[in-house]
């Protein structure tokens, strides 16, 4: 079987100064600053602020897609899409 380098990803955590890349064969894998794997988003800092962000927004379209309510059930339907989304 042979290794597909489109769908590899590099992600190299630390303080560093310079982007990184592997050599696998002939072929070149840079590094990537933010990589989605299983649905789940990290960054090389291994945090994951963008994919908390990506979730929020996601919440915020359904409510305002869907509904015009007070700011208290605005709150509780908004923490309850933010907290299926990490079942």
């Amino acid at each position: 079987m042979k290794l597909n380098t489109d769908k590899c990803h590099l992600l190299v955590s630390g303080h560093k100064h310079e982007e990184m890349w592997i050599r696998i064969g002939q072929d070149k894998i840079w590094e990537d600053k933010t990589v989605k794997l299983l649905g789940v988003t990290i960054d090389n800092s291994l945090k994951f602020d963008q994919h908390v962000s990506d979730i929020c927004s996601k919440a915020n379209r359904k409510l305002k897609k869907n509904y015009v309510v007070p700011f208290l059930l605005h709150l509780i339907v908004y923490n309850v899409c933010i907290l299926t989304e990490f079942k």
